[in-house]
């Protein structure tokens, strides 16, 4: 008799499979930043939608301005990347998603007396930081930039 847990295997979601931005998975983002296959694939599927749509607003929002100088064309309002530029785009979804859901993640799987919240937010910044370097470098910018107002 075994007390611990065995997790049944979940169907992985496709996330903007048909709309032109690279497609993401449930699956490939739990392989790539190591998520426990007992979190719910719905509940993930949501976060990816969510970062999803927050990383392509913020690529859009910048290449529509008259000053860009991005290496992708926009084709019907969505970047045409390279192989390249759709792992980078992965990439920063994913790193966004997870840092979204490490909230969620540290309230399901610590005790009380291991719960130290300072280090989760130090650690959710920092994934967080992952993601927008990646946006800017879609977008040609350097690590961190200036700009007027």
């Amino acid at each position: 008799m075994s007390f611990g847990y065995e997790a049944t295997a979940q169907d992985s979601i496709d996330i903007d499979a048909d709309s032109g931005w690279p497609a993401l998975s449930t699956a490939e983002f739990r392989k790539h930043r190591r998520i426990p296959e007992f979190y719910e694939e719905a509940v993930i599927a949501d976060s990816l939608n969510r970062s999803a749509l927050e990383v392509q607003k913020q690529i859009i929002k910048y290449t529509m301005k008259d000053n860009t100088d991005v290496s992708f064309a926009l084709v019907n309002g969505v970047p045409d990347f390279n192989d390249a530029e759709q792992s980078v785009y992965r990439g920063a979804v994913y790193a966004r998603s997870h840092s979204d859901l490490m909230g969620y993640f540290s309230s399901v799987d610590q005790k009380p007396s291991g719960n130290n919240k300072a280090d989760d937010v130090n650690q959710q910044d920092a994934i967080l930081a992952q993601s927008n370097r990646s946006v800017r470098l879609l977008l040609g910018l350097g690590r961190a930039g200036v700009q007027l107002l």
